[in-house]
């Protein structure tokens, strides 16, 4: 219709004036001319859209192919990606980065729990697979800056990630220093000729004492070993005793850091050194009731750990809320002292759960010497009763009393314990 209308006019427009005929004839050439480039211009456009649309279709339903075929979205394949890259980077190779979580994947994430203290199944939580992919792109940035990078030269990529998980729990990162070289000043020659011998002047001299234990490193060993066994030993497959209680020692001990955490969180205005140095106020007053517990038995500890308590003029609810804050700050610190003397408060002030941290310590010499095998057995069927009767602590689950009295079995009782004073738990709230 346009074009006959354009012809008409031209048409009609000739007949009237005739010496223009050559122009318009020019300006209606043109005018179709735009009509017919306007018209290819708005349909090719409409083509675009359409091969667009065509295009987006395809890839949705690709996508949805996909995520049948797979069980997984795209999005949740891009994370896995990532996942995979970071487990890679910090030294735990899970192989091929496919976005596919297989078994080596599995064995991957659950070395990474193992090293890092946490609960080992293989499965990251949010909170696993968050600090994971968080400390990967921080080690991208700061890997290459001190002190990092002398961290990450000393101890690879692992040791720089435990670097960022004891940072997140509260503990400085120590500031590396160069060592200063100086120059060695030569000696003014003698008249006498001496004969030669090797200058030992710079060759260090220390005098070694005794070293503390350090639940930190004993964890980071059992971790590691656990983590090549396949998983933590089973209630009925106990085959080492004392490798299935370390185990439950280092459970125990990353439980009593989570605790503290969630309670440390409700105290207002104190911040973290106030309240390590309250808990070192907390080992201090606790010290009269420590000696010699390696060779006491638990009802005699108990006893003078809970008249103290009772003496103290304080709420036994706040003692034990600052025990439990206290054990944590201890293993935070690898302060084993601490530690102990946070449990063996607790088990006076009526939680006797808490007898299996004593138990772990005796056994190992953590923050106490190390005490007879019987000694340290009376603290743990004391801890595993109470958990029995139901006052569990420290995620006491049946699978870890089932390990704890599985690796208990057979070994002898001391007779006295029927005289431990049973206090009631008393609820925190925490």
């Amino acid at each position: 219709m346009f074009t006959k209308s354009v012809c008409a006019t031209l048409v009609a427009t000739s007949l009237v004036l005739a010496p223009a005929k050559e122009a318009r004839a020019d300006e209606a050439a043109a005018l179709i001319g735009g009509a017919i480039l306007g018209g290819l211009i708005i349909n090719e456009v409409n083509k675009n859209k359409a091969r667009q649309r065509q295009q987006q279709q395809q890839q949705q339903t690709r996508a949805r192919t996909s995520t049948r075929s797979t069980g997984i979205s795209a999005a949740q394949r891009e994370q896995n990606r990532n996942v995979q890259s970071a487990l890679n980077y910090f030294g735990y190779n899970v192989g091929t980065v496919d976005g596919s979580i297989g078994r080596k994947t599995r064995a991957g994430i659950s070395n990474y729990q193992s090293d890092m203290g946490y609960s080992i199944d293989g499965r990251l939580d949010d909170a696993e697979r968050s600090f994971l992919l968080n400390s990967h792109h921080r080690a991208q940035a700061s890997a290459h800056v001190a002190p990092y990078n002398q961290i990450l030269a000393s101890q690879g990529q692992q040791g720089l990630l435990r670097t960022y998980r004891d940072e997140q729990l509260g503990i400085p990162t120590p500031q590396v220093q160069q060592p200063q070289v100086q120059q060695a000043t030569a000696p003014a020659p003698t008249q006498n000729t001496v004969p030669a011998r090797a200058n030992t002047g710079a060759l260090p001299d220390f005098t070694f004492g005794e070293q503390t234990r350090s639940a930190n490193e004993h964890c980071n060993e059992i971790n590691v070993l656990t983590a090549a066994n396949g998983g933590l030993t089973a209630g009925g497959n106990v085959a080492d005793a004392e490798f299935a209680l370390n185990e439950q020692f280092c459970l125990a001990r990353t439980q009593a850091m989570a605790e503290s955490s969630r309670i440390e969180a409700t105290i207002p205005n104190l911040s973290a050194p106030q309240i390590e140095a309250q808990c070192q106020g907390l080992t201090q007053a606790m010290a009269p009731q420590m000696v010699g517990i390696d060779s006491k038995s638990p009802s005699e500890v108990i006893a003078d750990g809970s008249s103290f308590l009772r003496n103290s003029g304080k709420p036994m609810d706040q003692l034990v809320s600052g025990g439990k804050v206290c054990l944590g700050v201890g293993y935070r610190t690898d302060d084993a002292e601490m530690a102990m003397a946070s449990g063996v408060l607790l088990a006076s002030a009526g939680q006797l759960g808490y007898g299996e941290i004593v138990s772990h310590h005796l056994r190992e010499g953590f923050g106490a010497a190390k005490g007879p095998a019987n000694v340290a057995s009376e603290w743990m069927r004391m801890a595993i009763n109470a958990a029995q009767s139901g006052a569990t602590v420290l995620g006491q689950t049946p699978d870890r009393i089932a390990v704890l009295s599985a690796a208990m079995t057979g070994v002898p009782a001391q007779t006295g314990t029927a005289a431990l004073p049973a206090f009631p738990a008393v609820p925190t709230g925490n």
